[in-house]
């Protein structure tokens, strides 16, 4: 069904004979079924669960599934007696509500199945969503609404300790002391804006 309604690749298309056994269709998730409201941008959450051949498939192959699936998708991945949860936080790309975009990519670890637990929380579908991305990526409480930006936020923090753990290698490194001054100059305001970046996150994840 993936290759007869995607435009699938000669790379992924390896990435389904090598990597994954089967896929199943578990739940339709939809404002019917649960009771609640839903959108125009989110009618159904699918739940798939993906039997992997290893337990380090390249999460590429479920990117891919996500950003041309057009309903938002909770992948429960497994090997052996073992499961981990993945989601995809994702909007859509344009107004044509064809194909999404990809904002950030959550996992949670790899648990006993019998430990695997994801609760559905909400009156909406949108709500229950969030609060799916909200457990499996730790970032727990959060007002209705804000997980768009806490996600932005997230990726924010990510890529300036990525940029401040390698400026602080690099002048460990540093054999002239003028420019190791300049460096720990550059450290201390990277350290000042993330530490704003975390005070920005923490105040729009207080709960109403």
């Amino acid at each position: 069904m993936f290759y007869k309604f995607m435009e699938v690749n000669l790379r992924m298309k390896s990435r389904f004979v090598n990597d994954v056994v089967n896929i199943i269709w578990l739940y339709k998730l939809s404002a019917s079924s649960l009771n609640v409201t839903d959108t125009e941008e989110m009618k159904e959450i699918e739940v798939f669960v993906v039997n992997l051949k290893q337990p380090d498939c390249p999460t590429d192959l479920f990117s891919f599934i996500d950003t041309n699936m057009p309903h938002h998708i909770v992948f429960v991945l497994m090997h052996d007696n073992s499961a981990m949860l993945l989601i995809n936080y994702k909007d859509w790309a344009d107004d044509t509500h064809t194909k999404f975009r990809i904002r950030q990519a959550f996992a949670s670890p790899w648990m006993p199945i019998a430990d695997l637990e994801l609760i559905v929380q909400g009156q909406s579908l949108p709500r229950i969503y969030d609060n799916f991305v909200a457990q499996v990526s730790g970032i727990g409480e959060h007002k209705a609404g804000s997980m768009a930006e806490i996600v932005e936020l997230k990726k924010q923090i990510a890529a300036a300790e990525a940029d401040l753990q390698s400026l602080e290698k690099r002048m460990r490194k540093e054999p002239q002391l003028d420019k190791q001054l300049q460096m720990n100059k550059q450290v201390k305001t990277k350290r000042l804006a993330m530490a704003e970046l975390k005070k920005r996150l923490e105040i729009i994840r207080t709960k109403n």
